[in-house]
């Protein structure tokens, strides 16, 4: 589901898990491997990817619907996912392959860059459309990483 390599002096973190949804599963995962990452000698690089068709479609709204109890907790672990990109101790980059929808591109969001192909793959907020309030750290989020036109 996380697999991640080192090539040379720069991480690959690749998501493989479907529409690398951020299940609890695959949030231990990347923390696991960012772990390992910043425990690396320096110096050295973050490269984020999917596979297939997706980057990342963010929250795992299936999990969330059997665990509703937990949502606060569950959305703690997604704003400390977003907190932790944003302060990595290393160069970080999202090598968007393909749709990043909601919380996933709000994580692409939370590299140092990110490129995604012009021919493949969706940024997209469905939380616009639905008239959902964003956090207040997603808000800030997006306020500060997009352009104020398209934020």
């Amino acid at each position: 589901m996380i697999d991640l390599r080192r090539e040379g002096e720069v991480f690959v973190l690749r998501f493989d898990d479907g529409e690398n949804r951020f299940s609890p599963g695959f949030l231990d995962g990347v923390n696991d491997a960012l772990d390992e990452v910043e425990k690396a000698d320096s110096p050295r690089a973050l490269v984020t990817v999917g596979t297939g068709r997706f980057y990342s479609n963010g929250l795992d709204l299936d999990w969330l619907g059997a665990n509703s109890d937990k949502f606060e907790e569950y959305l703690g672990r997604i704003h400390a996912l977003f907190a932790r990109m944003l302060e990595f101790p290393a160069p970080t980059i999202a090598a968007v392959n393909g749709h990043m929808f909601a919380g996933g591109g709000m994580l692409a969001l939370c590299h140092d860059f990110a490129v995604m192909r012009t021919d493949r793959g969706y940024f997209c907020l469905p939380e616009v459309d639905l008239r959902m309030r964003f956090t207040p750290g997603m808000n800030a989020l997006l306020t500060a990483r997009l352009s104020a036109a398209v934020a």
